[in-house]
């Protein structure tokens, strides 16, 4: 209810605003020279100047004329000292940009428009400028979040370095005066300041926010702003006006992140960022070392806190992990430009971070797509970061063995900390690969899928996690919307008990997985078990759900489940299968049947009677059967379901055979006893035996062929 009341205050505070708009809100548009802005915005100049140490080498002019009481000739100063001082190295700070996407991203704004999240927009106007709530033609918050985090504002200056279009840079000056004007600090007593105080739990979409978020603030100042103002500096068509309303902007953002920003999270390193990069870039602000100091030592502390021994961050994202790669290896960048020292410890944790990006690889070199993740292609990123930290093995492994050296250690690992257990038969690009998730649930971005295996071979993807396709309803997880169906088990390849998916866990581990107990790797198999203990929503009955996976090296996958029940569940085992899989059955076998391309039967074994379905693209009366490859792209995917009704705790047994094209015959021999599973394999004329407890205890798992 009360997410209901700030959504309305909101939405009557806009019709409000808009209906009172005079027939002078075009006038900022003409606000180019100092004179105009100090007589029309007077508080605020007073504002920059009470910011500004009068005392930095080269202010002496601003600092004398501040003194006879002269606030225009002191403006005025300012700026000629600003047009003059020399600072490229925070212009080398922008990510790389496409100069084609550049190109068309700046056609797009002198007119106006912008393209976000695939939606190319008329920008519609308010207040005389841009309506900076916009929420696209969706209404997705997301939209409106990057509206504000000014990122395509650098795709200008990438286009004006080959043309030299000062109407480039006119178009800049517009854009961030607008918002500038347009965006004071927010008052006392604005919304935004409740979801600043952490003691409610109110979050910015329950108020419609997406102007003044610390998170775009950190992306605005520690990607776009410094490095946009001394691109452009010494430009004419960069008006005084637009650098003395950057300069007073920048100082009321450094100044609210340095209040405001959060912790233990990954927008922390986003809003340091920025905080380090104003403080470095702007020392003439009699703040800026407490900003850069600051933001320095929270991030020293964030990236030991958020980022676990393994070198995991803890949200458990491949995607946000990222994240907060690129903006802890930011700080430290920005720091070395300027001059400054950044302790080895501190870089020691950026390798650690980008040696599970580098082990964590599909052999096509893209992500896994675990929680709040897409299928990003981690392989340029890689082998930039194994130059810079002389990392032969990550080449090896990003070029599948065409460049660097070739690692020391087995291609399969484990990440104990974060739960992870990546298989893999090899380096090249048509191996074995498998992510079986056995961690925490993660302090962010998480997805209810606990013990969901994703299943790669010869090239392509076979078994697959679902992806995030939409922020829109952002924390559901009610598989009848898009975002709750792709956050909840029913996207994932788990188990539903009583047709419901998994509750929340813990968000972070007490302590790391131990090899010998929980995991184990050897030259013939790796295996895994975990274990999901927190109860499935709705469900009164306890149930537990302990999962094993154990990869046969260039052979197949066994997975085994347990259930431990004390009454009769009815349980959906999900296998979701890549889109574009044709799905048949032979008895309770499921295989795709895709000729002249890879292949994967899935194979059921022990004392269970099965009812299997296949679905595809269904929206009602619940969503099942769809994959998002990347964020708002979605399409169907045939999802395979054993079905079955268990009348006490129960234990079976799942192999999955990948083949290069058909999939081959295959004899299987299962008996269970006295808490074992005793199978073989027969693959091709060639026999696996194995043995698997139900209980954890890798001692009695046995593999011999």
């Amino acid at each position: 209810m009360m997410h209901q009341f700030f959504k309305s205050t909101v939405l009557l505070l806009s019709i409000l605003i808009i209906g009172c708009q005079g027939p002078d809100d075009n006038k900022w548009r003409n606000y180019n020279s100092t004179d105009k802005l100090v007589k029309e915005y007077p508080d605020r100049i007073k504002s920059l100047f009470s910011e500004l140490n009068p005392d930095y080498p080269g202010l002496e002019q601003v600092k004398a004329n501040l003194e006879s009481g002269d606030t225009l000739s002191a403006a005025t100063a300012l700026v000629s000292y600003f047009r003059n001082v020399d600072r490229d190295w925070v212009v080398t700070t922008l990510d790389p940009i496409d100069e084609e996407q550049a190109e068309i991203m700046s056609n797009l704004l002198m007119s106006d428009s912008i393209t976000i999240h695939g939606s190319k927009v008329k920008m519609p106007y308010v207040n005389g400028g841009w309506k900076w709530n916009y929420t696209g033609p969706i209404k997705d918050d997301e939209f409106g979040y990057s509206l504000n985090g000014h990122s395509y504002l650098t795709s200008l200056y990438a286009t004006w370095k080959n043309t030299n279009d000062n109407n480039l840079i006119k178009t800049f000056d517009q854009i961030v005066k607008d918002w500038v004007i347009h965006h004071p600090l927010p008052e006392e007593g604005d919304s935004v300041y409740v979801v600043l105080d952490p003691n409610q739990r109110i979050d910015y979409r329950d108020i419609g926010e997406v102007e003044w978020r610390t998170l775009e603030g950190g992306r605005r100042l520690g990607a776009t702003w410094p490095q946009m103002f001394y691109a452009f500096h010494k430009e004419e068509s960069f008006s005084d006006a637009g650098i003395l309303l950057m300069l007073t902007s920048i100082a009321d953002q450094a100044n609210f992140l340095r209040q405001y920003h959060k912790s233990g999270h990954n927008w922390t390193t986003m809003e340091m960022n920025g905080l380090a990069l104003v403080g470095l870039s702007f020392p003439e602000f009699s703040k800026a070392e407490d900003w850069s100091s600051y933001a320095l030592n929270v991030m020293s502390t964030e990236i030991n806190r958020q980022v676990y021994p393994d070198g995991l961050q803890t949200e458990l994202s491949t995607k946000t992990q990222w994240v907060a790669l690129r903006r802890f290896e930011s700080v430290a960048n920005n720091f070395t430009k300027a001059n400054k020292e950044i302790s080895q410890a501190y870089l020691d944790r950026i390798e650690d971070m980008y040696n599970y990006l580098a082990y964590c690889m599909r052999p096509d070199g893209h992500q896994p797509i675990n929680s709040d993740s897409d299928r990003e292609d981690l392989r340029e990123r890689v082998l930039i970061a194994a130059k810079k930290f002389n990392r032969p093995d990550w080449e090896w492994v990003a070029t599948n063995g065409a460049l660097g050296q070739k690692p020391d250690q087995n291609p399969s690992l484990t990440f104990p900390w974060a739960g992870i257990h990546i298989t893999r038969n090899g380096w090249d690009a048509n191996a074995h690969w498998s992510f079986f998730d056995f961690g925490a649930y993660g302090t962010g971005h998480q997805h209810r899928d606990k013990l969901h295996l994703s299943v790669v071979a010869f090239g392509k993807d076979l078994l697959v996690d679902g992806g995030r396709y939409t922020h829109e309803n952002y924390f559901s997880f009610d598989p009848k919307i898009w975002r709750g169906y792709f956050r909840s088990s029913f996207s994932h390849n788990v188990i539903l008990v009583n047709g419901k998916g998994q509750d929340e866990g813990p968000t972070m581990a007490a302590a790391p997985l131990e090899e010998g107990i929980d995991f184990i790797h050897t030259d013939l198999y790796d295996y895994a078990y975990g274990t999901f203990n927190d109860g499935f929503e709705g469900v009164d009955t306890r149930v537990v759900h302990s999962r094993s996976v154990l990869y046969v090296h260039d052979q197949f996958w066994v997975v085994m489940d347990n259930l431990e029940t004390d009454q009769p569940i009815d349980i959906q085992a999900l296998w979701h299968y890549t889109p574009g899989r044709k799905i048949s059955f032979k008895d309770d076998v499921a295989f795709s049947d895709n000729p002249g391309e890879p292949n994967l039967k899935i194979v059921p074994l022990g004392d269970v009677s099965w009812q299997t379905d296949v679905v595809e693209g269904q929206e009602e009366p619940f969503i099942q059967g769809w994959y998002s490859r990347d964020y708002t792209i979605k399409e169907p995917n045939p999802a395979v379901i054993y079905a079955s009704k268990l009348e006490k705790s129960q234990s079976f047994i799942w192999v999955l055979v990948p083949s290069e094209d058909v999939s081959p015959e295959i004899q299987t021999r299962h008996q269970q006893k006295s808490g074992l599973h005793t199978i073989s394999v027969s693959v091709d004329g060639k026999t696996t035996h194995i043995t698997l407890p139900v209980k954890k205890d890798i001692s009695k798992v046995k593999v011999s062929q």
